[in-house]
């Protein structure tokens, strides 16, 4: 048999089972941290009826609100952000030829969890 070859096999290699469990962790955790921090967020779901203790895990991923293009664009430049704009260390953007650029803002945890994810799909492949 091949050997196979993993980036982070505790990781790669988890039951179905435990990949649902962190899914539901992490999106309970960011559901409140989004919440708690940025009143655009808050506004949506408040006028969706949703507060943070609703959500259990991804089986409650219908009841949240899902943001537009036309909210990213409403909510520029720093409507959405989580965190202060002095954690962020990269940003990103659109022309803003269809309307008002849409700007994403990352911080070095968005960029280590990225790095992961694109190193286990490098891998992988």
């Amino acid at each position: 048999m091949e050997k196979q070859n993993y980036y982070q096999p505790e990781i790669e290699c988890a039951s179905r089972e435990q990949i649902r469990e962190w899914q539901s962790e992490g999106l309970v955790k960011t559901v409140r941290h989004a919440y708690e921090n940025s009143p655009y967020y808050r506004k949506k779901m408040d006028e969706h009826g949703v507060k943070p203790e609703d959500i259990k895990g991804v089986d409650d991923l219908h009841k949240l609100p899902f943001i537009s293009k036309d909210d990213l664009r409403e909510a520029y430049p720093y409507g959405l952000l989580c965190k202060p704009l002095s954690e962020c260390v990269r940003i990103q953007s659109t022309s803003g030829t269809t309307g008002k650029r849409v700007i994403a803002f990352y911080t070095q945890h968005d960029i280590d969890a990225w790095d992961d994810g694109s190193a286990r799909a490098n891998e992988a492949a």
